[in-house]
């Protein structure tokens, strides 16, 4: 089932043609999105067994993006329970926060350094002061 779920995943977040950014599929999220979607576990399967049923992995890329915006109306349910466990997944492996231009490292311990912004906007709510009581 992890073959069909990561060709879906290349099929929703297609690899660059540059070659720069990776598929989600290609860089083997499966699992993840497996356990992020743990809860909806009877509707990702039977998603997957509907995909399978109707020849998904047969298909050309036109051809697997034509099936899941049918599966968008046929199984609304498995089709969106994967939009934001495959981008979160995605945006967060190294491979692909490089290919961004980003360092392939979580934010925390080190940081990241932020262009400095107007905060000129900011000067109502200091100008409010305290809304809370010291303890």
């Amino acid at each position: 089932m992890n073959d069909l779920l990561n060709l879906i995943l290349d099929t929703l977040i297609p690899a660059s043609e540059d070659g720069r950014m990776p598929g989600a599929g290609s860089l083997g999220l499966a699992d993840t999105i497996r356990e992020q979607t743990a809860a909806a576990r009877e509707v990702v399967d039977a998603g997957l067994d509907a995909a399978r049923a109707a020849g998904f992995e047969e298909l050309d890329l036109e051809g697997r993006v034509a099936l899941l915006r049918e599966m968008e109306s046929s199984h609304p349910a498995f089709v969106g329970s994967l939009y934001v466990p495959t981008c979160t997944a995605y945006y967060q492996h190294p491979q692909v926060m490089l290919g961004l231009g980003l360092e392939g490292r979580p934010p925390h311990p080190k940081g990241y350094d932020l262009e400095p912004g107007n905060l000129d906007g900011l000067e109502k709510v200091r100008a409010r002061g305290k809304l809370y009581r010291e303890t």
